[in-house]
C-alpha cells in the first residue's frame, strides 16, 4: 500500500548521486519467478539493499503514530527511555547515541516496539511492556503491520537460502514470528537539518532483514565498488530492504550487509522533519550466530540476543570510550577492506547537543 506522501513535502532532487539498486516485485517473487529471485540474490551480494514493490504492508498509520508519539511532552516520552544497559525497546532521545569516532551526539529520536510484546510471546504474555497511549491504542494495527512485514522477511530469507543451496525452510525456521527474539518495529524522527549533517552514524544493521518505509531522502549507502556514499531515493509504494550482520554470519559471509548512515534530506527536503518506519527482523533469541554452511569453522558464536545487547550498548553516548568503542559499534562489515569508506564529500560532524 503506498504511503500518503503529503503535497507539502518537496520532491527528491534530481542532481544528487543515488544508488543504482534493483527493484523486486514481491508478488512475482512469491510466485516463484526466477528473475526476481536472481535480483534478490545479486542485490544481496552487491549493495545489500534493494527496493521491494507490492509488499501488501499497510504502513500509513505508522507515520501518524510517529507524529503523535514524538509530539508528546518530553517528560512523558522519557518515562519509556530504554537506558544504557543493552535494553533495546522503548524510547531513545536525541543525543543519547553518537555518530562518529569523536562521540558526537546524534540528532534523531526513535521508539522501538518489541514484536514479542505486540504478539504476547514468552514473558510478554502476562507482563506486557508499558507504552504511551499513542502506541497502546494501535496494538491491533501494529500486530498486522508486524505480521505483514514478517511475511516479506520470510520470503526474502527463503529465496536467499535456496540460492545458497539450503533447504527452503532453513532460514525461515530461525526467524519465527511466534518465538522470542529481538524483532521490532521502529518509528524515527529527526528535525529539519542540512543535508551535510549526520543524524544516524554509519553502521551495518544488527539483524537479518530490515524493511524500511521512507517519505523523505537522507538514507545513504556505500557503493561497494567505489566506496562513495550514494542516496537511496525513496520510491512511493516500495519498501527498502537491506540485510544485516546476523544473516551474514548465518551464511558464512556469502552475502553482504551494506554500510549505511542517515543525513539530512537533500535539496528543499532539508526544510522538513523526517520520519521513517522500520521493521527489523532478527534470528530467534537463542540462535547461535554461526555459519550454517561452514559448520566446522571453529568460530565462537554468540546468541542473537547477546549480539543485540552488545551492539545496543556500544552505540550509547553514555558508554562511549573513544575510537575503539566507535569501531566496535559499527558492525562486522567494517572489518573488510572494501568497506572502509573513501568518501567523496564527507558529511560534517553534527554539533554537540
Amino acid at each position: 500500500m503506498p504511503s500518503r506522501i503529503g503535497e507539502s513535502i518537496p520532491p527528491f532532487p534530481e542532481n544528487v548521486p543515488t544508488a543504482d539498486i534493483f527493484t523486486v516485485d514481491f508478488d512475482r517473487l512469491r510466485e516463484g519467478d526466477p528473475e526476481e529471485a536472481r535480483k534478490v540474490y545479486e542485490a544481496s551480494k552487491g549493495y545489500g539493499f534493494f527496493y521491494l514493490s507490492n509488499t501488501h504492508v499497510d504502513y500509513d498509520f505508522m507515520f501518524d503514530l510517529a507524529n503523535q508519539t514524538f509530539n508528546l511532552d518530553p517528560d512523558e516520552k522519557m518515562k519509556y527511555e530504554m537506558g544504557n544497559t543493552g535494553s533495546y525497546f522503548g524510547y531513545k532521545m536525541s543525543g543519547s547515541n553518537y555518530v562518529d569516532s569523536k562521540g558526537t551526539p546524534d540528532k534523531s529520536e526513535f521508539y522501538n516496539i518489541s514484536k514479542d510484546d505486540v504478539m504476547r510471546n514468552g514473558q510478554y504474555k502476562d507482563h506486557p511492556l508499558e507504552h504511551p497511549e499513542t502506541i497502546k491504542r494501535r496494538r491491533a494495527e501494529l500486530e498486522e503491520f508486524m505480521a505483514s512485514c514478517h511475511r516479506v522477511v520470510l520470503m526474502v530469507l527463503r529465496t536467499l537460502g535456496e540460492q545458497l543451496g539450503l533447504a527452503p525452510d532453513t532460514l525461515p525456521d530461525l526467524h519465527r514470528l511466534d518465538r522470542v527474539g529481538g524483532d521490532q518495529a521502529r518509528v524515527t524522527h529527526a528535525p529539519p537539518v542540512s543535508a551535510d549533517t549526520i543524524t544516524l552514524g554509519e553502521h551495518t544493521d544488527f539483524g537479518s532483514v530490515t524493511v524500511l518505509f521512507n517519505q523523505l531522502g537522507g538514507l545513504q549507502v556505500i557503493n561497494p565498488e567505489s566506496q562513495d556514499y550514494k542516496y537511496v531515493k525513496p520510491q512511493p509504494g516500495c519498501a527498502i530492504i537491506n540485510l544485516g550482520d546476523a544473516l551474514v554470519k548465518l551464511v558464512g559471509g556469502r552475502l553482504y550487509s551494506g554500510v549505511h548512515r542517515v543525513v539530512g534530506p537533500p535539496g528543499e527536503q532539508a526544510q522538513s522533519p523526517r520520519h521513517s518506519v522500520v521493521y527489523f527482523s532478527r534470528p530467534n533469541g537463542e540462535v547461535k550466530l554461526k555459519s550454517l554452511l561452514d559448520p566446522d569453522d571453529g568460530e565462537e558464536a554468540m546468541t542473537a540476543d547477546d549480539w543485540i545487547a552488545q551492539r545496543a550498548k556500544l552505540r550509547r553516548t553514555a558508554n562511549f570510550q573513544g575510537e575503539s568503542t566507535y569501531h566496535a559499534s559499527r558492525g562486522t562489515e567494517h572489518t573488510k577492506s572494501r568497506d572502509k569508506p573513501k568518501l567523496d564529500k564527507p558529511a560534517r560532524e553534527v554539533e554537540a547537543v
